[in-house]
């Protein structure tokens, strides 16, 4: 796209309008989901040839698929719109209004997330989702009412885009179940078939220019219908979804090391206050009276530890399934720990990982900071997967609630 001349720069601030730089950027990368979803659906077609049920499919197929199919979702819904903008107002291409930059960019940062997962899942056979991750619900719609017109215009265009993907992969399903799944099957058509039913309705009542009451109820049902697609579509993709319910996306056990088990809590029996440190470093840590100190006001002022241990059981899933491993220098020995709480060991990815919202490419080092710098001042807590290149030696730094962190001293 070309950069945006000067007047359009004036209409676009004079309409209170956002630079949308940013979201051509991610459309740009998003591209990407086209060729893997392809491949993904491949290797389906060669399980189903080759006489396995689409009920059957190998976990980690099922996992590439639907994650592919939420990525293909998101990034369709984030470039119709986008799209529908520039239609409606060729003036200010480049720029679009807040509301549809906040959906746009809400579509468009999950795509990478379910990217990352499509990814690892079709590179590993022991791939596993955090539990209640599928089916995966969209992110929520922008609290405008009326949605603006091009919204409505993209809606029914992506329902479009989603409509035939899902026919075509229910097909496939059709073609290759086996008269043994024949009941799975009338179930998942059933499923199907309500979908289309609403997204037929939503086609049969859109017209372009239709008054804002009409344009009202249609949006109601366009968001039902979307919403009840991209759901089905997960199903579609991962069969298992449907037959097993939650079971299906749960954590198994990790490779020959019994069931993973969540790290207990504060209050909880076992907590242990350094489980997230290093473990090549954490004898030295405990004798630290001022590491001590730290680590328990970081769980005092955690204001929600259970997303904090959550963060961290990603990593050590990612650490026991082999996708990362504690980095090591040129010598062969471990590179150490981060500098702040909870002063964990620093990782490399051995595959491409998405842990939380962040996510890692393979080869790259990451760690994870939870931190309660500054909080009693009115910094927000700390609670992130932090990539970079990382060096030995930092200075240890105690994260004091009192103080603002360096950089805003």
């Amino acid at each position: 796209m070309e950069t945006p001349g000067v007047w359009t720069r004036v209409r676009a601030f004079a309409r209170g309008e956002r630079d949308a730089e940013t979201l051509y950027a991610y459309r740009r990368a998003g591209a990407q989901i086209h060729p893997l979803l392809d491949a993904a659906e491949r290797r389906r077609f060669d399980l189903t040839v080759s006489g396995t049920s689409p009920f059957a499919l190998k976990r980690h197929v099922g996992l590439e698929l639907a994650c592919a199919w939420n990525a293909f979702t998101l990034q369709t819904l984030g470039d119709k719109m986008l799209g529908a903008d520039e239609t409606a107002d060729p003036a200010t291409v480049g720029f679009v209004p807040p509301v549809t930059f906040d959906q746009v960019q809400g579509y468009y940062t999950e795509v990478q997330r379910w990217l990352g997962y499509a990814s690892q899942a079709g590179h590993d056979a022991d791939f596993e989702l955090p539990a209640g991750t599928l089916p995966a619900k969209l992110p929520d719609w922008s609290p405008v009412e009326p949605c603006p017109r091009p919204h409505l215009d993209a809606m029914i265009a992506a329902l479009d885009a989603m409509r035939l993907h899902a026919e075509a992969a229910m097909h496939t399903v059709e073609q290759a179940t086996p008269e043994a799944d024949a009941a799975k099957l009338a179930r998942l058509n059933g499923q199907l078939a309500e979908a289309l039913a609403r997204a037929n309705y939503v086609s049969g009542m859109y017209t372009p220019g239709a008054s804002v009451t009409l344009h009202e109820q249609i949006e109601a049902h366009a968001k039902q219908a979307i919403e009840g697609l991209y759901r089905v579509g997960q199903l579609i993709s991962y069969p298992a979804l449907l037959v097993d319910g939650d079971r299906a996306a749960s954590p198994r056990k990790a490779r020959g090391k019994g069931p993973f088990l969540r790290t207990p809590l504060p209050g909880e029996p076992g907590f242990d206050r350094w489980a997230m440190t290093d473990p090549n470093n954490v004898a030295s840590l405990r004798k630290n009276p001022d590491a001590q100190r730290v680590i328990d006001e970081m769980w005092a002022l955690d204001p929600d530890p259970v997303a904090s241990v959550t963060l961290w059981d990603e990593v050590r899933r990612a650490v026991e399934t082999g996708g990362a491993a504690i980095a090591k220098n040129v010598q062969g020995e471990p590179l150490g720990f981060f500098f702040c709480t909870p002063y964990c060991a620093i990782y490399e990815a051995k595959r491409p990982l998405v842990i939380g919202d962040t996510p890692v490419p393979k080869g790259k080092r990451f760690t994870l900071e939870v931190a309660a710098e500054g909080v009693r001042i009115g910094y927000p807590f700390k609670r992130e997967i932090v990539v970079g290149n990382f060096r030995a030696g930092a200075a240890i730094d105690y994260c004091d609630p009192d103080q603002p962190p360096p950089h805003d001293g």
